[in-house]
């Protein structure tokens, strides 16, 4: 069950307030000043909103039950419970408040303290001010840096109780080593008490024992009652294992129970003033009304907590804002609104009076960059101390070199900030590395692995200096900055279907504050999905080693024991059985990197796309269209040419390939480059394929041009051929092309041209397969759609364009091609061209050599071909 801390407070010397100005009542946010970190930077709200959270691996916005919040009108019959209020009118308390501090002592510890310090010391005791109370919205542990996490985050607690913290929330990572970890070493080790009102004993409303509601801080003689909650979010943030016994709670809900208590006491015991801290917030500071907008939790919790509730402080987004918003069923008041960004970059600050009829207001409101300050008092320097002790101990054990870097490795970003939503090198690094330590243990080897964008915590940069170490050097302490958890490591064995469900929930559920998470993978998986696709319709290919993923087949998946019970909302994970491998997330991760530095290999980042999007598919989404043309026919023994008609809103930048196939029997050459075709080489260019009798050739272009054009190839059919003869290219961006969310063909799209073949066929392609003669804009020929792909017989070029029975050759060609109307031009002269026109080739042609009736393309690392 829940208690009651009651702290009493020291105080300082008086000075004059802070005050915030320019502040807009209700709906306005201050002007923040310019902050010091690439990642949490602030701006003023009403001038630029700060990108999506630093912390992005934490979901934040979800409601109790996933609907959208009541209205800004709710609440209208609370009673704010002012009659309980005492303390004298005029009566000042300045509070100040960190968030999500995660352990940066090193980079933030003495500012921290020389702002708190010297804000007391302004503030003092005299007169109407009575002094300071030092708050906390929680994270103040866990993701921490190596000087911290080495030593188990006891420096950290250190720090904060020489800096006088009175009373704390809980965050989503204090739980990052399970409740009794929490309700014993970090509660024990903590001077202060940690409050989370929301988190219950499971299937009940019973607030775990060993956390508070509430807490009392005095602060001379005035009673601040500090309601801590936590993000429903946290069930799936932390490892499901450590908090199995709990339920997390409606944080608004729990902070109304609260407050109706509070308001119940016997008057004497009733607080003066009551202040939240709950460890959620907004996503947006453009304005309140876009911060509310932004999560679902913020908007109930800011339009429907008690009016009793005088203050509130948030957390868990990483964003600084401060906002004054309006107290539900009081239209004339308004509470403050703050949030103190993360690692120590700000203190929040608030100076709370009482008016007449007791009511608290906000006569002052700010948040204090702390870059840079330095302030002479015992406490900064005992807090000093604590950090330099901590990085001597961590220095003895961080400083060893575990490998090198060719260069700069890391995790997406967007407009400065880190981005869950995008691929990274950093995040596929790290699932390569999972993938691959298994080899290092009892159990069996992996087919591919798998991790999660939250759990990178930072980049590894060339520039990095931890020691001595030289540039691109890594020591232990980098790595685990990167991977700070310590997830057991192992292998999840789990059906295909649940493989490409795990990928469908990157797609987060309805009300989480990031509506996508992007997996890393091991270079083993391609994955095609469709960002405007519907709902559990998202994915179009999950390849494992080239071939298409089975889905009633087991597969081993290495992964991190977050994942693996479900963590970040992928519940595919739990329906498999997990292997640990005896192993750290990290011990994994240095392994890799000591192996590389015994091979002496730098460890490199993959910069292709492992994940892509249909969605920008240029021939699914009509900005290219392309149809394959031939002759009527071809006689045995003699050749005819076929083309690849192009026709592209812009250039289409490569690399492309363009994969032939031909039934057995039938070989294919390029046309050498003709003096009439030389004025396009300029335009484009390409590279020729390396040439083996072994498999069906793929042609290699660096790009398609803007406008209309063709790659052409010349058909020669055996001797004894007869029927018809079926030409089939493929074309889809070359997987080691230079592609990063931005694949411009991740799906290969199917092309195909039949001609007749016999001893009296006629090889002039006068009115072949096309309907008219050839579409002008390189559409299909037998109604297919050309703006999705030029499929001949209109079927789904998303699912990889097929163009069966496509008779599609342009009209009144000739069977070279040369002279012909091939793209149903007016005038009937040649199309600029691409591909082997500018090859650089000695002989007139380069050989297309084609063994057996099924492609075979050039053996590529990685192939996102949909064929079988």
């Amino acid at each position: 069950m829940s208690k009651l801390v009651t702290k009493a407070l020291a105080t300082g010397a008086a000075v004059s307030m802070l005050t915030l100005p320019g502040l807009a009542p209700a709906i306005g946010a201050p002007s923040l000043g310019n902050g010091n970190s690439a990642e949490d930077s602030a701006t003023a709200p009403s001038e630029a909103a700060p990108a999506a959270p630093a912390d992005p691996a934490e979901p934040d916005d979800s409601s109790a039950d996933g609907k959208s919040a009541p209205s800004d009108d709710a609440g209208e019959e609370q009673d704010s419970g002012s009659d309980a209020q005492s303390a004298p009118e005029g009566t000042k308390v300045q509070l100040l408040n960190i968030t999500d501090f995660h352990g940066r002592i090193s980079e933030a510890g003495t500012q921290v303290a020389s702002v708190v310090e010297e804000e007391r010391a302004k503030f003092g005791t005299g007169g109407d001010n009575r002094g300071t109370a030092l708050l906390s919205t929680g994270d103040n542990i866990g993701a921490s840096t190596y000087t911290s996490s080495s030593q188990n985050d006891k420096p950290t607690l250190d720090v904060l109780n020489a800096m006088g913290v009175e009373a704390s929330a809980v965050g989503n990572h204090e739980f990052d080593k399970g409740i009794d970890d929490l309700t014993g070493r970090v509660s024990d080790e903590a001077d202060f008490p940690y409050s989370a009102a929301n988190v219950y004993d499971k299937g009940t409303q019973n607030v775990v024992d060993g956390l508070d509601e509430y807490s009392i801080v005095d602060v001379s003689g005035v009673k601040i009652a500090v309601i801590g909650v936590v993000t429903k979010d946290t069930a799936s943030l932390v490892s499901p294992d450590g908090i199995a016994d709990l339920d997390f709670g409606d944080p608004t809900d729990a902070v109304n129970r609260v407050a109706d208590d509070l308001e119940n006491l016997p008057e004497a015991e009733r607080p003066d003033m009551t202040v939240v801290e709950a460890h959620l917030g907004a996503s947006s500071t453009e304005s309140l009304e876009d911060a509310k907008a932004s999560n679902a939790e913020f908007k109930k919790l800011v339009t429907e907590a008690d009016a009793s509730v005088d203050a509130m402080f948030t957390g868990h987004t990483h964003m600084p804002y401060a906002f004054e918003a309006p107290v539900p069923g009081e239209p004339d008041r308004t509470r403050p609104v703050i949030e103190a960004g993360s690692y120590g970059e700000y203190v929040g600050q608030v100076t709370m009076r009482v008016d007449g009829n007791s009511n608290w207001q906000a006569s002052g409101i700010d948040l204090i960059e702390t870059e840079g300050k330095s302030y002479d008092s015992e406490v900064v320097d005992k807090v000093a101390g604590i950090v330099s002790d901590a990085e001597d101990k961590a220095k003895e054990l961080g400083s060893e070199v575990t490998g090198t870097i060719s260069e700069d490795i890391t995790r997406a970003k967007k407009d400065g900030e880190e981005d869950r939503g995008a691929e990274s090198t950093l995040g596929n690094l790290v699932a390569d590395a999972l993938k691959e330590g298994v080899e290092e243990t009892q159990l069996e080897e992996a087919d591919f692995g798998i991790t999660n964008p939250g759990g990178l915590r930072t980049d590894l940069l060339c520039d990095d200096i931890y020691n001595t170490e030289e540039k691109c050097e890594v020591t232990v302490a980098e790595l685990n900055s990167v991977l700070p958890f310590a997830n057991d490591h192992g292998v999840v064995t789990m059906k295909g279907s649940d493989v490409i469900g795990l990928f469908e929930e990157q797609w987060q559920p309805d009300g989480a504050s990031r509506s996508f998470l992007h997996l890393g993978i091991s270079e083993d998986l391609d994955v095609v999905y469709d960002t405007d696709a519907d709902k559990g319709e998202h994915v179009k290919s999950v390849k494992v080693d080239g071939k298409d993923i089975d889905p009633n087949k087991d597969y081993r998946v290495a992964t991190l024991s977050f994942l693996a019970t479900g963590g970040d909302n992928f519940s595919s994970f739990a329906k498999g059985d997990f292997e640990q491998s005896g192993l750290t997330d990290f011990e994994t991760w240095e392994n890799y990197f000591n192996k590389h530095q015994a091979e002496g290999e730098d460890v490199t980042p993959d910069k292709n796309e492992r994940q892509a999007d249909a969605a920008k598919d240029v021939i699914d989404n009509g900005d290219l269209s392309a149809e394959l043309t031939g002759p009527k026919a071809i006689k045995p023994g003699e050749s005819a040419e076929f083309a690849l008609k192009t026709n592209a809103k812009s250039e289409v930048a490569g690399p492309i390939d363009v994969t032939v196939d031909l039934p057995e029997g039938y070989t294919a050459e390029a046309a050498a480059q003709s003096e009439s075709q030389s004025a396009s080489s300029s335009a484009t260019k390409g590279k020729a394929p390396e040439v083996s009798a072994e498999a069906a050739k793929t042609i290699t272009l660096d790009s398609i041009p803007a406008g209309e054009s063709q790659t052409a190839v010349t058909v020669t059919a055996p001797k004894d051929a007869s029927g018809e003869v079926t030409v089939k290219a493929d074309v889809q961006a070359n997987v080691d092309g230079p592609w990063w969310d931005d694949n411009p063909l991740p799906l290969a799209h199917e092309f195909e041209a039949t001609a007749a073949v016999g001893d009296d066929a006629n090889a002039s392609a006068g009115d072949d397969g096309s309907a008219d003669g050839g579409n002008a804009d390189g559409g299909a020929a037998d109604g297919g759609d050309s703006a999705a792909g030029g499929n001949a017989d209109g079927g789904d070029s998303a699912a990889g364009g097929n163009a069966n029975g496509a008779d599609a050759s342009a009209d009144g060609g000739s069977a070279d091609g040369s002279g012909a109307d091939a793209n149903g031009s007016k005038d009937g002269g040649d199309l600029p061209r691409t591909g082997f026109e500018t090859f650089n080739i000695v002989a007139a042609a380069l050989a297309l050599i084609v063994a057996g009736a099924t492609a075979v393309t050039i053996v590529r690392r990685r192939k996102l071909s949909l064929q079988s």
